[in-house]
């Protein structure tokens, strides 16, 4: 962690904690882009909602586009979470936020109770008691990883058949016969978009909501990379048991 940078607002001292460090940050905003254009893309290539006119000459292209553009952000998507897998490693900041210790009892009771914080909207009553990520934000992410890593799998598996015996081919064609063929593959993947844009929507209502309500600096943490606590905050390892006192 960085030196904390004291400051005042609104005649209330604060410090700021430096906790996502630049990396993580653009690659976040890679995913924004990236998720954003493939959700698109996707959409016109399974239902195309515009059709040009026989007679333009562009009109035979913009499928082939869309699947070209899809396909692009397919591999930055890629390679974007590739990288991200291996900074959580190689990185100073973000795995010590990311606490998946699901071998321990505290972990999943401190996932319940945010859980049922979230539903009953009661967290707004206490100060957060981490800086990063609560046990059930790394599970959240976690799965969302896994998630991920399958709608890549399936996606390739789709491309490669466009060239069958070639590189995509060779190397996804497996994952088609694992699922029990293509309808089930095109089927998965089109599950799994569905569940990464509600995926999307939660994320950004709560980011939004706790940027207004309750946590200041949720929303800009992750263009300036710090999070503000009041002066003399404190971590606490056990938020559940200190709730219920």
């Amino acid at each position: 962690m960085q030196a904390n940078q004291i400051y005042r607002v609104e005649s209330e001292c604060v410090t700021r904690y430096y906790v996502w460090d630049s990396i993580v940050r653009i690659s976040h905003w890679i995913n924004v882009i990236a998720v954003g254009v493939l959700i698109f893309t996707g959409f016109y290539i399974s239902t195309p909602f515009y059709r040009p006119t026989a007679d333009e000459p562009f009109g035979a292209t913009v499928m082939a586009t869309m699947k070209n553009i899809h396909f692009l952000f397919a591999i930055i998507f890629t390679l974007n979470g590739l990288f991200r897998a291996y900074w959580f490693f190689a990185g100073n900041t973000y795995r010590q936020w990311f606490r998946f210790h699901i071998w321990k009892a505290d972990f999943w009771k401190e996932a319940w109770w945010k859980l049922k914080d979230y539903i009953t909207l009661r967290y707004t009553d206490y100060e957060l008691h981490t800086l990063g990520h609560n046990t059930l934000a790394t599970l959240t992410y976690v799965i969302l990883f896994i998630v991920a890593s399958v709608q890549g799998l399936t996606g390739f598996a789709m491309a490669g058949k466009i060239n069958p015996g070639g590189f995509f081919d060779t190397l996804f064609g497996w994952v088609i016969p694992l699922f029990g063929g293509e309808a089930n593959v095109r089927m998965i993947h089109k599950m799994i978009m569905w569940g990464i844009i509600g995926f999307m929507i939660h994320h950004i209502t709560f980011v939004i909501y706790l940027e207004v309500f309750r946590e200041k600096g949720m929303l800009s943490s992750m263009i300036t990379g710090l999070k503000t606590r009041p002066l003399g905050w404190e971590p606490i390892e056990k938020p559940w048991e200190k709730k219920e006192k």
